[in-house]
């Protein structure tokens, strides 16, 4: 990786993310129109009161969590199944009937896998996540095309020394 400044560490991001549910077989997602992941933590702060005023000493950060957030413009029934918390049936060849809120836990695997020609590419994976509904999902897309928000979080996994994370991320150098 080139040290800082640089302008082959510019980045213009693309990719895919395959999806794999607990218990099934590995999909693509399709078109991402957007993907962010978002940390967060609770700051637990110790005050020191001596010297007459308190002055922050040690720091300490709990309930560490992460988000994914995807936006897609493929709408597939795997897709809805995914923001609706859905299961589905296939009625006939080409014809999916997706049980709106029918499901109380999706899980499973998510990978992405960068592809962009732009800057260094960087590949997620995240053996645990859990998704729910957040977004909203319009049948009527009007001058656009239309989409879909999903959005799941994170799970730590625990590995076999006894440490913990949720997933990793490797960030390859522009060819």
């Amino acid at each position: 990786m080139a040290a800082s400044p640089s302008t082959t560490n510019y980045y213009q991001g693309t990719g895919k993310c395959l999806w794999t549910p607990t218990g099934g077989s590995q999909i693509d997602l399709g078109n991402i129109v957007e993907c962010e992941l978002t940390p967060s933590v609770d700051k637990l702060e110790h005050k020191k009161t001596r010297g007459g005023s308190k002055k922050t000493d040690f720091t300490q950060y709990n309930n560490q969590a992460v988000q994914i957030r995807i936006v897609l413009d493929e709408i597939t029934a795997e897709n809805l199944r995914l923001m609706f918390m859905s299961a589905v049936e296939e009625i006939t060849t080409g014809q999916n009937q997706i049980n709106l809120m029918s499901e109380s836990v999706i899980t499973g695997a998510l990978e992405f896998v960068g592809d962009n020609n732009v800057g260094n590419t960087v590949h997620g994976v995240f053996p645990s996540v859990s998704f729910g509904p957040t977004g909203s999902f319009s049948p009527i897309s009007g001058d656009d095309f239309g989409q879909i928000e999903i959005t799941g979080d994170l799970l730590a996994t625990e590995h076999t020394d006894g440490s913990s994370d949720f997933g990793t991320m490797t960030v390859t150098d522009q060819a």
